[in-house]
């Protein structure tokens, strides 16, 4: 993870004057924590929902629960139930109890039967409607009459239980001698027909209210577990808003005093954290390493410039003012100073040359015209080129491309590539240049070497960077400085790349690879 911050170099003041009025001051609170109440809010309101839902899906299968726990009872109550109103009915039936008292004794336990089960007895008809009364008890023909929908006639036995009315019931279902089962309200009910009386059929009705507190005496347990666990919810939501908005709280003020100009800033990280956050910081360090050596190299850059600048036109000024003043009145004296200034003026406008086609590159503006070419035969001109330079300077130049190697190129790109690689060589050999163009595969390699004092290994993955010295030993007055650059575009421009070895002993080489021609020229 990331660290806390440390202490900022950069008055948070004078970062905000530097960054101008679009960017916050470093340090500024005010983003975090109001990304932190969002963050917190939205944690809590998912826990409250989640625990909101999960107490009533748990309310929802306890009253489930409770009411397969109460269908249950009353179907294992049934049969006994049914076994002794059955016996009961027969002995009415059969006039067992020849005497009033009798009869009176056995409706009397068939009340109490029925009492303790909170239950009742209807008739079903044949045609479907429902009667009541005393007759179905002894099984006497009596009128069908139908009963109001609230099943109230004032008859304990044919009462159905509270809560239930006659439209509960299913007279289809019970004519075919089958159980019914079913619920009005936090009634649980199981109807259960009885051997048919004549045109009735007698129906046993049981019935259970069921609790409407899902959670029975434990409600208030699970209430307070429930409270307990927002609580504990709420409290890990802010330690968790907190954890996740300070890292970016801490890279938010670092991109403040990277916009402010502070580009030393860096967001403290743990080497131990490997998350999200940790490889985001990783990021924005790596962002402002690149711009300040970015801004380092663009210092160095123009103050390269300047110096390259400056020199030539001292000369040029100095010997123009000296014409000018009469200084200079020979023919030899004039003819050499007109050199010197054709001299510094041609390395002005090699200088300049050499910018714009830097500029065109970064800008993807360089025009390139692969053509089918015989590389050989370009390197070869551009290397003849620069014999009288070499000649002068004391240095032997050779070239091995006396076979032809065809290849996919841009002619005068690739004469630039070979006048900046000879230029540098020329710059640090000691006594010999050897070019030479090898097609190796599908590769074209064209290669420069130089017998000068060679390059540090450690510098060897900068000399392509602009102005970039890397060699300890001071080099001739060749080139602008600039031509390993525009190597380096030019190279990925055509599709190639280019690379720096050490050659065993002293020297150093400089190795370009392009694509090679599919087909022969003139094919």
């Amino acid at each position: 993870m990331i660290d806390a911050p440390g202490p900022m170099t950069a008055s948070p003041s004078a970062a905000a004057t530097a960054a101008g009025p679009g960017v916050p001051p470093a340090g500024s609170g005010r983003p975090r924590h109001q990304l932190r109440t969002r963050l917190l809010i939205a944690m809590v309101a998912i826990s409250a929902g989640v625990l909101v839902m999960s107490l009533l899906l748990g309310a929802g299968l306890a009253r489930r629960a409770a009411d397969s726990q109460a269908k249950s009872d009353l179907e294992r109550k049934m049969p006994e139930l049914t076994v002794s109103i059955e016996q009961l009915r027969d002995q009415l039936a059969a006039r067992s109890a020849t005497l009033q008292g009798n009869g009176i004794r056995l409706r009397r336990l068939l009340t109490a039967a029925l009492d303790i089960s909170d239950g009742a007895i209807v008739g079903v008809t044949d045609n479907g409607q429902i009667t009541t009364g005393r007759s179905l008890l002894n099984g006497k023909k009596v009128p069908a009459a139908s009963v109001p929908q609230t099943g109230a006639d004032n008859t304990p036995l044919t009462h159905l239980p509270a809560g239930m009315d006659l439209g509960d019931l299913d007279t289809g279902t019970l004519l075919k001698g089958q159980r019914q089962t079913g619920k009005d309200g936090n009634v649980v009910f199981v109807a259960q027909p009885l051997a048919k009386t004549g045109d009735i059929t007698p129906v046993v009705v049981i019935s259970q209210a069921v609790s409407t507190r899902p959670f029975g005496r434990s409600g208030g347990a699970f209430l307070f577990a429930g409270a307990l666990a927002f609580l504990v919810s709420l409290v890990a939501s802010y330690l968790l808003a907190r954890r996740l908005t300070r890292p970016i709280g801490v890279m938010s003020d670092t991109t403040a005093r990277l916009a402010a100009g502070d580009l030393s800033a860096r967001v403290p990280l743990d080497p131990d954290h490997d998350d999200e956050l940790s490889r985001l910081g990783r990021a924005l360090n790596g962002m402002a390493a690149q711009l300040e050596s970015s801004r380092g190299n663009e210092r160095a850059f123009l103050l390269s410039i300047s110096h390259d600048l400056r020199t030539p036109l001292t000369s040029i000024r100095g010997y123009a003012e000296a014409i000018a003043d009469g200084a200079v009145d020979d023919p030899e004296s004039r003819a050499r100073a007109a050199g010197v200034i054709t001299a510094e003026a041609q390395r002005l406008e090699r200088l300049v040359a050499d910018l714009l086609d830097l500029a065109r590159l970064d800008a993807h503006q360089f025009s390139l015209t692969l053509r089918p070419v015989d590389a050989a035969e370009v390197v070869s001109t551009a290397v003849t080129a620069f014999m009288p330079s070499a000649a002068e300077l004391g240095i032997s130049l050779e070239l091995d491309a006396s076979i032809g190697a065809p290849a996919d190129v841009d002619p005068e790109r690739l004469a630039q590539i070979i006048a900046n690689l000879t230029e540098n060589a020329l710059k640090y050999a000691a006594t010999k240049v050897l070019v030479q163009v090898v097609s190796r595969g599908r590769d074209l390699l064209v290669s420069v070497d130089d017998d000068g004092a060679g390059i540090a290994p450690a510098d060897l993955p900068h000399v392509f960077e602009r102005l970039y010295t890397a060699r300890d030993v001071p080099g001739r007055k060749v080139g602008t400085g600039l031509g390993l650059a525009i190597v380096r575009e030019l190279a990925q421009a055509m599709g190639g790349t280019v690379r720096v070895d050490a050659l065993t002993g002293a020297g150093t080489r400089f190795t370009v690879t392009l694509p090679v021609l599919v087909s022969p020229p003139g094919s």
